[in-house]
């Protein structure tokens, strides 16, 4: 007793696994007495060794579609075709070296019979290193923002400096460059470089990406394979002028688009 329940659930798992053969979509032609014409397959699983899918046969411009229902009886896939007024064709499918053949039969006779191959899915086309992530990022923030800052003395010295930060459309954040000057009742000067080039690389080792929720800019980091979102600072934009808040501290820094 136990041998034929040991081989029922055998042939049962071999029937599942013939059915999986069968499920893509199918790219061939069916022909009978008037010819030949082209004609396309999709099967699905619908489990305990059942299929089902579509049949569309192209007569000319029109196409005809067909319901197919099959169960699997290794190594073939018996069950009929459906037409839209009610038709039903009696329909034998046969599995072998990633082709199906199969017999469409009315009224006990075969009327068509079909060859098909699998269709082979379009090569993608490379995509760039940096692939879209699904966060929303405000088109208002990207581009170079500068910060200013001034400051004066007693001593009749006065200088100022600016910072510029770039904000990317993919996330990524660059060093938009940097300038200072100073004066004073004898001397002048002015100098120009990179930006705080430390923190932007610290961001950019850390892989962070900039987005924003509401009216919050946030990093996206990850650490140890965990994804972590950290809330930077409240964004407030008017007139090409941008004002940060920081989120801890409060601190407020005002940059102007460049």
């Amino acid at each position: 007793m136990k041998t034929l329940i040991y081989l029922s659930f055998f042939f049962m798992s071999l029937s599942e696994t013939i059915a999986q053969n069968f499920i893509g979509n199918w790219q061939g032609q069916v022909q009978g007495s008037g010819g030949s014409l082209p004609a396309e397959m999709s099967i699905t699983s619908a489990g305990n060794s059942q299929i089902v899918g579509k049949l569309h046969v192209h007569s000319g411009a029109n196409i005809e579609s067909y319901e197919l229902k099959c169960t699997v009886n290794t190594p073939n896939a018996i069950g009929t075709l459906s037409y839209q007024d009610g038709t039903v064709f009696g329909l034998e499918m046969i599995w072998q070296n990633n082709t199906i053949q199969q017999q469409i039969s009315y009224n006990n006779q075969v009327i068509l019979q079909g060859s098909f191959a699998k269709k082979t899915e379009p090569t993608k086309p490379a995509t760039s290193a940096t692939k879209p992530d699904g966060l929303f990022r405000d088109p208002n923030l990207v581009g170079a923002w500068t910060h200013h800052e001034n400051y004066s003395s007693n001593g009749g010295f006065y200088g100022g400096s600016s910072t510029t930060i770039v904000l990317n459309a993919d996330g990524t954040i660059d060093d938009g460059g940097s300038s200072a000057y100073v004066s004073g009742p004898n001397s002048s000067g002015n100098s120009s470089g990179g930006g705080d080039n430390s923190v932007i690389a610290q961001i950019k080792a850390a892989g962070a990406r900039w987005f924003t929720k509401g009216n919050m800019l946030y990093w996206r980091i990850t650490i140890n394979g965990k994804v972590i979102d950290v809330p930077n600072s409240k964004y407030y934009i008017e007139k090409g002028a941008l004002l940060l808040t920081d989120y801890n501290t409060g601190k407020k820094m005002l940059y102007y688009k460049k």
